[in-house]
């Protein structure tokens, strides 16, 4: 017993040290939280940091490298007959000016609308010019990160995931190329999304949730994803969950090919995961690929055959048993990815 708190112990630790180090992440102008939370979920809350890097000094009559940040929160309305397709996905706004240098902390239950229940989804900033209001540009000098902690102590971490302007856009200009009002993840206006998402292992026991967002077509848009999923003996499983917006749930809800008793009736390897040394595994572990095969509205009609998504790995009981970490994302792009804007 004393092996297996050690090793859900450092599985969290684990799933926050590459929060805690560089990892190869570049400031952007526009960062997507892939979760926010606001007294809900056994009182779990989140703290968002913003921080802008460009050190330009001050002058009595400029900012000199100060920008605009535009929050919108992405809250979800839940949907008691299913937790993967919310009945709606409702933006609230709050725009803000960063000096140059600036970091900037807020709670999210402060700083978010509130209701009785409490609010969850997911969160974007984006910077804007300071001279006009709410238009966004280009000003790659965003990074961030966030806190989700409960009321029994647990606590995660998770970087924001930043997408830099597009290679159209030039430094102080609009990233609005289409006058369109959204942020378009194209290429043009910011970095398009990744093809692919991956998650690079799981330990079937440890109480972890999946989170993903959907950026494509509209909050009430349904996402086929496809997962392609691997025990530690490469032994192929595959599973599909369809969801619109955003969903944070755990990876047992998500698939039985994450639950400790399925694997365990698979072929195996005996010797992982051992966790007291005695050369028998002891806990299932594997990995998967996560991709989007469908796009279509409520109603069936085709919005695009592979949509965009990004996503994290996150701890959802009262315990540290769980982590906090982006997935992994593939080299191949997409450009149909969209900040939706009402």
């Amino acid at each position: 017993m004393n092996a297996l708190r050690c090793v859900a112990a450092a599985t969290a630790l684990l799933g926050l040290a590459p929060e805690a180090m560089a990892d190869g992440r570049k400031p952007g102008s526009l960062l997507i939280y892939p979760v926010h939370r606001s007294g809900v979920e056994q009182d779990w809350f989140s703290i968002v940091c913003v921080t802008n890097t460009n050190p330009q000094p001050q002058t009595p009559t400029t900012f000199g490298g100060g920008t605009s940040v535009h929050f919108q929160y992405f809250n979800v309305v839940r949907n008691p007959a299913n937790p993967f397709q919310p009945l709606n996905c409702v933006d609230f706004d709050r725009l803000r000016y960063m000096t140059p240098a600036d970091t900037l902390c807020v709670l999210t239950e402060c700083d978010n609308a509130t209701t009785g229940g409490g609010q969850q989804g997911y969160l974007v900033v984006k910077a804007t010019d300071p001279a006009y209001f709410n238009k966004p540009w280009a000003f790659d000098y965003l990074v961030g990160n966030e806190m989700v902690v409960n009321a029994s102590g647990a606590i995660y971490s998770v970087n924001a995931i930043p997408f830099r302007a597009g290679n159209q856009v030039g430094v102080g200009q609009s990233t609005d190329l289409n006058g369109n009002g959204r942020c378009d993840l194209d290429g043009m206006e910011y970095e398009m999304a990744p093809d692919q998402l991956y998650m690079p292992s799981y330990v079937a026991l440890v109480d972890s949730q999946l989170c993903l967002v959907n950026l494509t077509g509209d909050p009430r848009d349904l996402n086929t994803v496809y997962m392609s999923i691997w025990n530690d003996m490469e032994v192929p499983m595959s599973a599909t969950v369809l969801f619109n917006c955003w969903f944070d749930r755990p990876l047992t809800e998500v698939s039985p090919a994450f639950k400790e008793s399925f694997l365990q009736l698979l072929p195996n390897d005996p010797k992982e995961l051992d966790i007291d040394c005695d050369n028998v595994g002891d806990l299932e572990t594997g990995w998967a690929i996560i991709d989007s095969i469908d796009v279509s509205t409520p109603f069936g009609f085709p919005v695009d055959d592979d949509g965009a998504l990004v996503g994290s790995i996150t701890a959802g009981g009262p315990t540290l048993l769980g982590t906090g970490d982006l997935l992994w994302e593939s080299t191949d792009k997409q450009s149909n990815g969209v900040i939706f804007t009402p």
